[in-house]
């Protein structure tokens, strides 16, 4: 019977099978493995951290096998990520491996990747060695062999120069993470860049392709990013995670000439840089559509931006303890609407200071009779104004999403006021509701039944088993539910996989 299928026609059942049984598939046979490996397009190795040079022989072995790959994701270090997100880079290891022999390493891992068979189809490649920092040299000779690469991820280059850039022409998503510097390698190779930095370009400016760019960890005083906000001129998506400069020096007219064209903009852990990159950003972001600030912006910054930009704004997502006042939020309410209300998405976490009050103005406003989907996480005001989450209720006549995670005083009572004013929630997330009991799913039950697609019931100590069960039996279009798997019953898991409902926990 194995022989009667052409290996064409075998791959082509292979790509129809659920991931869960390529492990299974396997194990069938030597052909079998070989056409599970022809027909993968998405790989991910970890390597252990080492500067031997078998470690990249190893890796040429392995990727000889995958001659169709179209996502690489190599991880040599503790560092790690997750949804793509770039964090700081964890601490190197111990290990008594120079500097140089440790970017001889990375770079051979890079070139091994280069040389690979798939090299030519790859479109994103994520190269997280944190610990082991690739060399500039190094991606200029592998942008021969990555044609076709659109989204690159690194953690980390060193020395800190971006000129390669030039040598991959697709390049849309780029994703840097900024390691420490090694006493060993500063000196020199500093001053080379400071004077790389200063001279005269005579050859005509190229501009990138790049639309996404996200760094992490970038140190104040630094000034290679000056070669990269020159030339993007088409960026759309730009995130800051945990950065003490912006690469170019305060003065420096290069980065805020990247801005008009932004769409998303995201600053994360980066209060040094936040009050600089709001008011350039509500000079300049006039496309600007989707707002993040998590953990650190001055007060009058963040006023003067909402001021200037929060009329085309549809998401705004803070996380600001002590930072966000109901000044910030009468100034979402009083933005301008020259043809209908933008704003779709208000996320609040932890904002410790903003009252009932202000959350009443946006409401009542004309931008908050467009929002589809609110978060309050872990916010104190749903605990200290006991009626606010009925009046949201009544004030949010598009309400699809609610996010109430960790609120853990919030009742059933101020939960079932809520839920009474509205019955077309397809998404509700209440994690850490300590207070929550089955009362609240009855009453969900009751108003959402029929439209609620996802509900997160995590850590709800108050919610018993036979409730879990009932609601599962009762949702008719429930698609995804959060919850302990102690609390799915036998008749609960059952009518889960009856009706294609995903459970996680």
């Amino acid at each position: 019977m194995d022989g009667v299928v052409c290996d064409e026609l075998l791959q082509e059942i292979i790509q129809r099978l659920p991931p869960s049984s390529f492990a299974a598939v396997s194990l069938v046979s030597k052909r079998w493995l070989s056409a599970l490996r022809s027909s993968t397009t998405s790989l991910s190795l970890a390597i252990p951290f080492s500067a031997h040079p078998l470690q990249s022989s190893s890796l040429s072995s392995i990727l000889s096998h995958y001659p169709h790959l179209h996502s690489l994701s190599i991880h040599s270090s503790p560092f790690d990520a997750d949804d793509g997100e770039s964090y700081p880079p964890s601490p190197p290891p111990k290990t008594p491996t120079s500097i140089s022999s440790v970017s001889l390493s990375s770079d051979a891992l890079l070139l091994a990747v280069a040389s690979s068979p798939s090299s030519s189809r790859l479109n994103q490649l994520r190269f997280a060695t944190a610990a082991i920092p690739v060399s500039p040299a190094a991606l200029l000779s592998s942008s021969s062999s990555l044609t076709r690469l659109t989204d690159l991820h690194l953690s980390s280059v060193f020395p800190y120069s971006f000129r390669w850039l030039a040598g991959f022409p697709f390049i849309k998503s780029l994703s840097l993470v900024f390691c420490p510097k090694s006493p060993a390698a500063l000196g020199p190779i500093d001053e080379e860049i400071r004077v790389s930095i200063e001279e005269h370009e005579t050859r005509p400016m190229k501009m990138l392709p790049l639309e996404r760019l996200s760094l992490s960890g970038l140190p104040a005083g630094e000034r290679a990013m000056w070669w990269i906000w020159r030339r993007c001129g088409n960026l759309r998506r730009l995130r800051f995670r945990a950065c003490e400069g912006t690469g170019d020096g305060p003065s420096s007219p290069f980065f805020p000439s990247c801005l008009p064209g932004l769409l998303e903009l995201e600053l994360r852990s980066s209060r040094a840089i936040a009050d600089r990159v709001l008011l350039h950003a509500a000079d300049r972001c006039h496309r600007l559509n989707s707002f993040l600030l998590h953990d650190g912006g001055g007060s009058e910054a963040l006023h003067h931006f909402i001021a200037q930009r929060a009329a085309g704004l549809h998401t705004i997502d803070l996380r600001l303890p002590l930072d966000l006042h109901n000044y910030h939020l009468s100034a979402i309410a009083a933005s301008p609407s020259t043809h209908s209300p933008c704003l779709s998405t208000l996320r609040l976490q932890s904002c410790c200071l903003v009252t009932g009050d202000g959350l009443r103005s946006v409401a009542s406003a004309a931008a908050g009779k467009a929002i589809e989907e609110l978060a309050l996480v872990n916010c104190d005001v749903v605990e200290r104004d006991p009626g606010l989450l009925c009046v949201l209720g009544q004030s949010l006549p598009r309400l699809r999403k609610l996010d109430l995670s960790f609120n853990e005083t919030m009742t059933d009572k101020e939960l079932v006021a809520m839920l009474s004013s509205f019955s077309g929630l397809v998404e509700i997330k209440l994690q850490g509701c300590g207070k929550l009991t089955d009362a609240s799913l009855v009453w969900l039950l009751a108003f959402s039944s029929s439209k609620l697609e996802v509900a997160d019931l995590r850590r709800c100590p108050g919610i018993s088993s036979a409730a879990i069960e009932t609601f599962v039996l009762m949702s008719f279009r429930l698609k995804l539910l959060c919850v302990e798997k102690k609390k799915m019953s036998e008749a609960a898991m059952a009518a889960a996989s009856r009706r294609g409902i995903w459970i996680g926990d």
